[in-house]
């Protein structure tokens, strides 16, 4: 069940992908802007919350899974924020692939620190997932950029890993809905924060004109990041950090896809980089596809 979840997950990352790149080039003064609308239209959830009381067995959560909760908020916020950065320098399919090197760090994080040990299907799938990472990192001809980005993601696959352990600790304290409303605070909690310091706040006010047209959208963009994050942690709930992490490697596949089918449809929203050499995208999407049948057992 584990695997719908996560697969469902990849769909509508790709969305979130596809739109953040068009907030970085046209919308956000500045990239780390988006740490911030993120945090804000997380908000929305709350006006969710009296339709969904009567379904949901409501719990009075531990500090434990509190303190764990606003962890895995701030390390969602943090690495959303060198993301938005290494949006600057690459095109969303290509920041899509840098966070495949989550499923690669996440097995080495795992066994190390919690002893947990994959099937040799499941490394060779990881390996699978490394080579194309790193052949997507070589579709760039802005050599700098690619740097840029490439260490920006570094860090932000790093914090992502550590959003893994700790929300699959999380649900060891408490219910699944009630962790994953807890997280989402903590969101909120971390994207408002910067809001505290005077010269963020002047720059946020700054960008006013062009935010205030675009509040639908970003808050559209937050409720569909909020899906993604709801079938993830669901995923996550019910499954190995490593193997989830693995099968949203697939994020690309729909990024590249979504990304070019928008620059045909809706030009504006699209990324005309993603059209270039693009039948060695999907050559590469395809042996992506085969690494994340290997890493979910499908293959097996």
């Amino acid at each position: 069940m584990w695997l719908y979840f996560a697969l469902s997950s990849t769909f509508f990352w790709a969305l979130v992908h596809t739109l953040d790149a068009y907030c970085v080039e046209r919308v956000f003064d500045k990239a780390w802007m988006g740490v911030i609308t993120s945090g804000l239209s997380s908000l929305v959830v709350i006006l969710a919350l009296p339709f969904a009381a009567p379904f949901v067995a409501w719990e009075a959560p531990g500090w434990r899974a509190i303190t764990l909760a606003m962890l895995a908020g701030a390390l969602v916020q943090l690495s959303q924020a060198l993301y938005f950065q290494a949006l600057e320098y690459s095109e969303a399919g290509i920041v899509a692939a840098y966070w495949n090197m989550v499923p690669i760090i996440l097995p080495i994080a795992s066994y190390f620190l919690l002893g947990q040990s994959l099937s040799v299907a499941h490394y060779i799938g990881i390996a699978v997932l490394v080579i194309v990472s790193g052949a997507f990192c070589l579709l760039e001809s802005q050599f700098n950029g690619q740097i840029r980005s490439f260490y920006l993601m570094i860090v932000a696959c790093l914090l992502q890993t550590a959003f893994f352990l700790v929300n699959k600790a999380l649900f060891d304290h408490c219910s699944f809905f009630i962790g994953f409303l807890l997280v989402t605070l903590g969101i909120i909690v971390s994207g408002s924060i910067p809001l505290l310091f005077s010269p963020i706040r002047k720059a946020f006010a700054g960008n006013m004109a062009t935010l205030k047209p675009a509040i639908p959208m970003l808050v559209g963009i937050e409720v569909i990041n909020l899906v993604a994050y709801f079938f993830s942690q669901r995923a996550i709930s019910l499954g190995e950090p490593s193997l989830v992490a693995a099968v949203e490697s697939s994020v690309p596949a729909h990024t590249f896809a979504l990304s070019a089918a928008l620059f045909v449809l809706a030009p504006q929203f699209g990324d005309a980089r993603a059209k270039e050499r693009l039948w060695l995208k999907l050559l590469l999407v395809g042996a992506m596809a085969v690494g994340v049948g290997l890493v979910s057992d499908r293959f097996v």
